[in-house]
């Protein structure tokens, strides 16, 4: 019978995985610990196996985990530089161990490439605009933000870029800015 500790044990080796994994896929860093904090959450409203996992729950600035928070200050997997999230040397070999072990495999391809999509999607954004982003598709994380109302102050500026990016259709940004 395996006990409560090694439970925790698994499950953060687990959530480690994912960060790696997510850290690993692009050759550079995330640009900030709300981005990957905010990634690791639309991973896990993307994939419920990584949704079994990945729990967040509200806070004053959007989907929040302290699990995540806290592997991120003490992995030695991950290094925080200038508000940059990067892989340590460990982390980038344990990134090269993951993908030979289960690359062949072409659910953990599918995989990848959604990390990948979510990178090059939500690195781009400004905090403003992934936290916003978010608020406007998950409204049930805007409960405990102390910080919605702020950008509240801005959707327009923020849907307007956010239309630019790509990220939202004109009908959203109508929707948003009050349009018909």
């Amino acid at each position: 019978m395996s006990s409560t500790n090694d439970y925790v044990e698994d499950l953060v080796e687990v959530i480690e995985r994912y960060i790696v994994l997510l850290l690993g896929v692009e050759e550079k860093p995330i640009p900030s610990i709300f981005h990957l904090e905010k990634e690791l959450f639309i991973l896990s409203r993307a994939n419920p196996n990584v949704a079994k996992f990945l729990q967040f729950v509200p806070h004053s600035y959007g989907p929040y985990s302290d699990v995540v928070r806290n592997l991120v200050y003490d992995s030695s997997y991950v290094v925080v530089s200038n508000g940059k999230i990067y892989l340590s040397d460990a982390g980038k070999k344990r990134y090269r161990e993951l993908v030979e072990a289960y690359g062949k495999y072409p659910r953990f391809q599918q995989f990848l490439a959604m990390l990948k999509m979510i990178r090059r999607i939500y690195d781009r954004l400004s905090i403003d605009e992934l936290l916003f982003l978010i608020y406007i598709t998950y409204p049930e994380f805007r409960e405990d933000s102390t910080y919605y109302e702020e950008l509240s102050k801005k959707k327009e500026e923020l849907a307007r870029s956010l239309l630019r990016k790509g990220l939202i259709t004109e009908k959203r940004y109508l929707k948003i800015v009050g349009g018909t």
